[in-house]
């Protein structure tokens, strides 16, 4: 019955696979994301493409927890809003505007590094590990010292802005005090919006995953 009805209303409906979201993720207004963009172009203006550099963690997880539902046809992303969380391996990626893509940073969720788990990573990658799994200020730290700062380096002398999200564990004021000392300042994306604003997650962590959850 169920396939007969979506195969009458086949104009309207579609089978698509659905997107966990939190509640504070769906209360993200329109006024919100229009004054990001318009307080965006004010920080990038006169800065090349390629010192303009975005940055982002994600996880990866041996269970995706998506699944197809029916939704209105054309709908591309569509979401199941739900507070849920799982363990998994946190993995750093950024990337500049010239599409230079700095080598990624792990994170376990251990409280020892094994060796064998640090092996056939990217040229330049590097393995960290912490409590829980997900990145910490020790964490953020190494990763400025280790792959921004020295890859920003690399693009140029110019100023550099690092856009990404304002998580408290991702700043510290050892972290500032670096980027500043180099000319590189920090353009925060909107609270709970990044499944809207950051680049990262459109561009390149969708197809990434989706290349994971075939194997």
């Amino acid at each position: 019955m169920a396939i007969s009805f979506v195969t009458r209303h086949k104009d309207v409906l579609s089978l698509r696979l659905c997107q966990n979201i939190k509640r504070c993720r769906a209360a993200i207004s329109r006024e919100t994301i229009n004054n990001y963009f318009d307080n965006l172009a004010i920080s990038l203006k006169g800065v090349s493409p390629e010192y303009i550099i975005n940055y982002d963690e994600t996880i990866l997880t041996d269970d995706p927890g998506r699944k197809k539902i029916l939704t209105k046809r054309g709908c591309k992303y569509p979401e199941k809003i739900m507070n849920s969380t799982k363990t998994s391996i946190s993995i750093m990626f950024a990337a500049s505007g010239n599409e230079t893509v700095f080598p990624p940073y792990t994170v376990y969720k251990l409280k020892h590094m094994h060796d064998s788990w640090r092996i056939g990573g990217p040229k330049g990658a590097r393995f960290n590990r912490s409590p829980s799994g997900w990145f910490d200020r020790m964490c953020f730290d190494d990763w400025v010292k280790s792959i921004a700062l020295p890859n920003c380096n690399k693009l140029g002398t110019g100023k550099k802005i690092l856009v990404g999200d304002n998580l408290s564990r991702h700043l510290s004021s050892e972290s500032i005090k670096i980027y500043h000392e180099n000319n590189i300042q920090f353009v925060f994306l909107p609270t709970n919006s990044t499944h809207l604003t950051q680049p990262l997650d459109v561009a390149f962590f969708r197809p990434l995953k989706i290349h994971c959850r075939k194997i």
